[in-house]
């Protein structure tokens, strides 16, 4: 079977690790190269954080460099989003420290071409719907490829993101933090009807994982998966301490239910074809991700995208498993 071309957009923090470590364990996956963007963390630390994963999976995949600031609301008068390099609040350092601990500083080096060039060129020379986007962070450097070179679009596969929430946010009531750094970048990927499918938090809390889970991972025995063992025990101490999920002591764990949908779109047990608007005014709903979902009543617009509603966390945990399982 021809392995699938996947490029990861990410602002390593504990989430995107894991799911790192489980693409580039993945057989099924040809990942061609990792971009950096600013989030969780300021993106010197989300590319150090993502060159330390990469080495630990044997350093072949490249880093590259992206975008340091949002996309618009720094030129619009907006409060710009740039993270601490350490974090205000202990809860929120427990889920994502500043660097990726399990790993020592990378001895790799990120490539010297800027993230958005590499986008632009690598999406240029593929064939149409030869490469599957998987963002797990701001959009902010997917849209800047996307504005600068439009003719990338219908080589796009896909984009599979985990960011949004219909029913649930975690940066702000109405918005879900990585919606919430950039949210312009967001809508103007959507306006580019890409197929896309959002992976927000309504899923990505159904699929949290226990200490169990985490002692599973453990026991497959290698490097990698003690690293992402360690830090899913290191989200459910944070996540105690910060927003408790439906069972004690567990975490949602996010970044890699994107990676699993893509080994076994089984595990989202409700897809539904909506609409989605990204908030991008001034006011309390900044960062929202608003969608229709009720496609049939008179003026509904067409589905922009999927949206996963639902998870199945058992399923979930396997399949960590099974990628893990890969780094022996």
């Amino acid at each position: 079977m021809e392995k699938r071309k996947v490029i990861l957009d990410v602002d390593t923090g504990s989430d995107d690790a894991i799911a790192l470590i489980c693409a580039l364990a993945n057989p099924d996956f040809e990942v061609l190269g990792i971009t950096t963007v600013n989030g969780n963390r300021a993106v010197p630390i989300t590319t150090e954080n993502t060159l330390r994963i990469s080495e630990l999976m044997g350093g072949k995949v490249p880093v590259y460099r992206g975008c340091a600031l949002p996309w618009v609301s720094v030129m619009m008068g907006l409060r710009p989003y740039i993270p601490q390099y350490e974090p205000a609040d202990p809860a929120y350092a427990g889920i994502h420290r500043t660097y990726i601990e399990q790993c020592p500083p990378a001895t790799i080096r990120e490539e010297e071409t800027p993230a958005v060039v590499w986008l632009i060129q690598t999406l240029m020379a593929a064939e149409d719907g030869e490469i599957t986007l998987i963002p797990l962070g701001p959009m902010t450097n997917i849209a800047y490829a996307l504005r600068i070179e439009p003719r990338i679009a219908p080589k796009i596969r896909e984009i599979v993101y985990m960011g949004g929430g219909y029913k649930i946010g975690n940066e702000t009531a109405a918005a879900e933090f990585n919606v919430w750094v950039d949210p312009e970048s967001l809508q103007a990927v959507l306006d580019e009807n890409i197929p896309f499918t959002f992976i927000p938090l309504d899923a990505t809390h159904q699929a949290y994982l226990t200490e169990e889970d985490a002692q599973r991972l453990r026991r497959v025995g290698t490097r990698p998966a003690q690293v992402a063992a360690d830090l899913v025990s290191q989200r459910i101490r944070g996540y105690s301490t910060w927003q408790k999920v439906a069972e004690e002591p567990a975490a949602p764990i996010h970044d890699p239910l994107c990676v699993a949908y893509l080994v076994d779109p089984a595990v989202i047990t409700e897809l539904i074809s909506a609409h989605c608007q990204v908030d991008c005014g001034r006011g309390a709903a900044y960062g929202q991700t608003i969608f229709d979902i009720k496609n049939g009543r008179l003026g509904a617009k067409a589905p922009n995208c999927k949206v996963a509603l639902g998870a199945d966390r058992v399923r979930f945990a396997q399949i960590l498993e099974e990628l893990l399982e890969h780094t022996r």
